[in-house]
């Protein structure tokens, strides 16, 4: 039996890592991928917009210097030029203005700071193009800045010992038997993004499946094939000789994406892979956490490093790896078992719309859920769904990320997740096997959900 299977699994994956297409997309795959990275890093490292604010302050320029002041500081990076009215606007109420304005070319955006601001806490700013998501933030924390300080000069406070005694806490939030497990949502994250590509990999590989058996069956080629062997041998070579040339991939994918990034990171941020540099910048990195203005001018250097170190130090990598496989697999095994013996049970792909929908609804319905499983770690869902076989796949490997053992998931979740997904794997293949055995040798009849509890139920 072994050798029969072993021979399926050689076909399978011999004549799909041959194919042009294959070859194509592992070598255009990371191409894609760090491409896509690229230019995300390009367009985040662009220059924002320049923007000409007028400002319109009827409390006659009582907020417009202190506005200047608070945003000087932040100036050449969000690139907002505050300009008071001048003779043009003069003597012109607030309806005037916003007319005058829609003809001036020297102006993007117009802050409107009324007379009762100080009460109403209510600014305007119009536009004739909407300025970015960071401009209009900013600016909203300008303003925000200069009512502050206004207020406390009318109630008579001392500003410079409100600055002195104001504080903005940096909060960690760590385990009291563990104390060095912190940054858990962070790790998370980097779970999320291997439960991502699980998810994609499991629909579509196991598509693949479902699409091979089909073309089998269509072209009469299966007749041939189970002469020599059973249904069943057939199913369980081609399940896993996919399973085999996604893992392939996936490695090749993982190799080239990092030799391709590490070139990306080298051209955009080349301070990093400076030795002489490194010494230098550990006391610059110091100041520049002590000082919030230098920290806003430099901070695209500073987070590369922070976001590297991350990345590098707190996620135990031979344990996500590890689980990463297992779980692709695991999860795979199971959703290509259905998927072949809904291949098997119809005579084409228009005809698995009925099938697909129930199969695919918990891989959706994990990949939604799993930001939850960020958002609330500890919540009840985050532990079922990590134990269920048909959201394990997506939700553990969310959770493994967060630490297993000391600190982290205790070991037996793991251990259980894994072995309720082997089971059930077992499960769902026998009962792929019964509908596969049955539907693979039918032709020209429309398979019902009626008719495959037949096929299940039917003895050998």
């Amino acid at each position: 039996m072994m050798n029969k299977i072993g021979l399926i699994i050689k076909r399978e994956y011999g004549t799909r890592v041959k194919k042009r297409s294959f070859i194509i997309m592992t070598l255009l795959g990371p191409l894609l991928i760090v491409g896509f990275l690229s230019l995300a890093i390009y367009i985040s490292t662009q220059q924002e917009k320049k923007y000409e604010v007028l400002v319109l302050d009827e409390s006659g320029d009582v907020f417009m210097n202190s506005i200047i002041d608070n945003n000087r500081k932040y100036n050449d990076k969000y690139n907002l030029t505050f300009t008071s009215s001048d003779e043009n606007y003069q003597n012109l109420v607030y309806e005037d203005v916003q007319e005058e304005f829609k003809n001036d070319d020297n102006y993007n955006l117009l802050l409107y700071i009324p007379k009762n601001i100080l009460r109403s806490n209510i600014s305007k700013c119009l536009y004739k193009e909407v300025p970015s998501l960071k401009a209009q933030k900013h600016l909203t924390s300008i303003i925000n800045k200069t009512i502050e300080l206004e207020k406390l000069k009318v109630e008579g406070w001392d500003i410079e010992k409100y600055e002195s005694i104001k504080t903005s806490i940096n909060l960690d939030v760590i385990d009291i038997e563990h104390l060095e497990n912190q940054n858990i949502q962070k790790r998370a994250a980097v779970g999320y993004i291997f439960a991502i590509i699980v998810y994609m990999f499991i629909l579509l590989f196991g598509v693949q499946v479902m699409r091979g058996v089909i073309e089998e069956k269509t072209n009469r080629v299966i007749e041939v094939i189970v002469s020599s062997v059973k249904p069943f041998q057939l199913m369980m070579g081609k399940i896993i000789g996919i399973a085999l040339v996604g893992l392939t991939q996936f490695g090749v994918w993982v190799i080239l994406s990092i030799l391709l990034m590490f070139t990306v990171f080298t051209f955009y941020f080349p301070n990093q892979y400076d030795a002489a540099n490194q010494a230098k910048n550990i006391p610059n990195q110091v100041q520049v956490a002590e000082n919030i203005q230098l920290e806003e001018q430099n901070n695209d250097t500073i987070e590369f490093s922070e976001v590297s170190d991350f990345i590098i130090n707190e996620i135990n990598w031979p344990l996500m790896l590890g689980l990463f496989v297992f779980y692709f697999l695991g999860g795979y095994l199971l959703y290509g078992s259905l998927m072949a013996a809904i291949g098997s049970a119809v005579d084409s792909e228009s005809d698995t719309q009925q099938f697909m929908i129930p199969i695919t609804i918990p891989l959706i319905f994990a990949i939604i859920l799993a930001q939850n499983v960020i958002t609330n770690p500890a919540g009840s869902a985050s532990f079922w769904l990590s134990e269920i076989p048909f959201t394990s796949p997506i939700i553990m490997l969310v959770r493994v990320a967060m630490g297993v053992g000391e600190g982290g998931i205790p070991v037996w979740e793991v251990l259980l997740s894994m072995g309720l997904l082997i089971i059930t794997f077992i499960g769902t293949t026998w009962l792929a096997g019964k509908i596969y055995r049955t539907g693979i040798l039918m032709y020209g009849k429309k398979a019902s959900y009626r008719e495959l509890i037949k096929w299940i139920r039917h003895k050998d």
